[in-house]
């Protein structure tokens, strides 16, 4: 019986291609890919250990927010009784957290006076400042900064501002610390009749100096001029001595003076000047 010529082809061909298929088989390694595989693999698990350890030595030069605060306590009693009964009392606690990069501050403070059964002080103040340094070679540095405060006396019931801006370290040494801030914000007040926001500019000086080992000096000065009514503003400013009397408990006496000055307090006073003695403990 005679073949096609086609058929004979396809069955030459088909031969060839199973040939061919059983030599690539024989010639071919068992585990081609597993070497590959295996070194990929342990470039990425070192990739990854090394991802681990800079992550921890970002951990250990970063330490929590809650770690590294100083403080302090302070509280102020005076009063005479007679002819005329008065009590003053003054409250305040604040802390301080400083690293290379931030240092952070944040106070509270609680002003009371009577006198003959009357109120005639009934202030609170909560304050605080997170400043970015901007190099440990750099005097330069910025900052926000926010306040709270109520006060009975005054022609608004409570008042809110927050501020951002620029600092310059003009003196950084051991005994003596002089910082220069300039910045914008806002201000609003609440219960009085005028409670738009306010724009406000905000120049500030802080001021540090250790007399001697036990004495140190501290003031500071905030003016807040007004970007919506040229000529108005409000000036904070206050200074005090600080002398450690037990170093063992840490209690240092405190002698202190504050003026706050506002050019359109309303119906209140344009000044307000306080004196104040107080017992301070650090911790």
């Amino acid at each position: 019986m005679a073949l096609h010529p086609l058929t004979c082809s396809a069955a030459f061909a088909g031969i060839i291609l199973a040939g061919a298929s059983a030599c690539f088989a024989q010639a071919a390694p068992e585990q081609p890919a597993e070497e590959p595989v295996e070194e990929a693999a342990v470039v990425e698990t070192e990739a990854v250990n090394e991802e681990a350890v800079e992550v921890d030595e970002v951990a250990e030069a970063e330490p929590s927010w809650l770690e590294g605060w100083e403080g302090n306590v302070e509280v102020g009693l005076n009063g005479s009784s007679g002819n005329t009964d008065r009590v003053n009392f003054r409250a305040a606690i604040g802390g301080k957290r400083s690293t290379e990069s931030i240092e952070t501050s944040a106070s509270l403070m609680y002003l009371y006076a009577q006198e003959s059964s009357d109120d005639t002080e009934n202030r609170f103040r909560a304050t605080a400042r997170n400043d970015w340094l901007m190099g440990e070679d750099s005097p330069w540095r910025y900052f926000i900064e926010g306040e709270f405060e109520t006060d009975e006396f005054q022609d608004w019931d409570s008042r809110l501002s927050g501020f951002g801006g620029i600092g310059y370290e003009f003196i950084d040494n051991d005994d003596t610390f002089f910082l220069g801030r300039i910045g914008a914000g806002a201000s609003r007040q609440f219960g009085s009749d005028d409670e738009d926001v306010k724009p406000e500019l905000v120049i500030g000086l802080d001021f540090e100096h250790q007399l001697t080992e036990r004495q140190k000096l501290t003031a500071s000065t905030d003016l807040f001029p007004d970007l919506d009514e040229t000529g108005e503003f409000r000036w904070n400013s206050q200074a005090a001595w600080q002398v450690l009397v037990d170093p063992e408990t840490n209690m240092s006496l405190k002698i202190g003076i504050e003026n706050r000055y506002d050019s359109n307090p309303g119906d209140a006073k344009e000044n307000d000047i306080y004196y104040f003695l107080a017992l301070v403990w650090a911790f």
